[in-house]
């Protein structure tokens, strides 16, 4: 009996036309792996669109390709293969959700624990850094050449979900990616500089109001910062900013979990989980969310005493 990877191969090498589509709030894995697979696939001769629901925030868009990504669902092909990259649940999806899963054949590739394999096909990998590792694995499979412009995505959504290598998601089996990445023309001091270190004016202005809502506890070890759309909005930082702030509170040191809370309407707060040793994907679990073992996040809907003191119980428990 053929396995699910087994299965999916014989897709992507025997069907025409594939609809790509990653998560809402894409990170640089969802957009690195989204665009090496359909770089990948079209060098093959099939027909790809690519999707996410949103924008590209600007620190990826350098890549090749990103000017291709829909945003909007007309150019959808409903009599092709969908493919969802990166996302753990089918809620990522956001508004492409409802299409996405009536496509007559959906392949789900991930890297996340939590994710619920609602593919016809379900390719998730739990020990890989990120799925951009998955995804190259699947290319030299289907024997497609590595260009620059493949092996720089690819790098971009491991670099960016290993936290630069500093994770402990990093293994020999990703360095040796990396190294092969290395050989087709990715420029590491390059990229990082662009994902990493460049930021405009607004993200400090962002990341100063969310500094000094700092509140910790150090004999629990938890750092807990408070965010909201008004502030944001006041500081002129996009949306996409957003990315990374929660790392200021979980890399304080004698901090061992670090949260962020971030109201983005009356009823809705998104929250960001952070650790150094705990298993946070557990916790946003409880509150319908996922992620990884030291990055995970979850959508509350809920006002924000509610849910801050919701979180806080489970939080609790589990210091406890």
């Amino acid at each position: 009996m053929m396995t699910d990877r087994e299965k999916i191969i014989a897709v992507l090498q025997n069907e025409k036309a594939f609809n790509l589509i990653s998560h809402m709030q894409p990170d640089g894995d969802s957009v690195g792996s989204l665009l090496s697979m359909g770089k990948g696939l079209q060098s093959l001769g099939k027909t790809v669109q690519m999707f996410i629901p949103g924008f590209i925030p600007n620190r990826y868009t350098f890549l090749e390709g990103t000017d291709k990504v829909n945003a909007e669902l007309g150019q959808f092909d409903t009599t092709a293969t969908t493919i969802t990259l990166d996302s753990s649940d089918e809620d990522r999806l956001d508004y492409f959700k409802e299409t996405v899963m009536n496509s007559k054949k959906v392949i789900n590739i991930d890297h996340h624990v939590t994710n619920q394999r609602f593919g016809h096909y379900n390719l998730v990998d739990g020990e890989a850094a990120a799925t951009g590792e998955i995804v190259y694995r699947l290319l030299l499979e289907l024997k497609v050449e590595i260009t620059a412009a493949i092996a720089e995505s690819i790098y971009v959504a491991i670099a960016t979900d290993t936290g630069s290598f500093k994770y402990e998601n990093t293994t020999s089996a990703t360095h040796r990616v990396i190294a092969s990445l290395l050989e087709h023309g990715v420029n590491p001091s390059r990229l990082a500089q662009k994902i990493f270190d460049d930021h405009p004016l607004p993200f400090y202005t962002l990341l100063k109001e969310a500094i000094s809502s700092l509140e910790i506890n150090r004999e629990k070890g938890l750092a807990i910062m408070t965010l909201s759309r008004d502030i944001r909005e006041r500081s002129g930082a996009r949306p996409d900013q957003l990315e990374g702030i929660v790392n200021y509170s979980r890399n304080l040191e004698g901090v061992e979990l670090g949260i962020l809370f971030y109201v983005d309407g009356p009823r809705e707060v998104k929250v960001g989980f952070r650790s150094k040793t705990i298993d946070v994907s557990v916790l946003a679990e409880k509150f319908n969310g996922g992620g990884h073992s030291r990055a995970a996040g979850c959508r509350i809907y809920e006002n924000f005493e509610t849910a801050k003191r919701k979180v806080l119980h489970e939080v609790e428990a589990m210091l406890q």
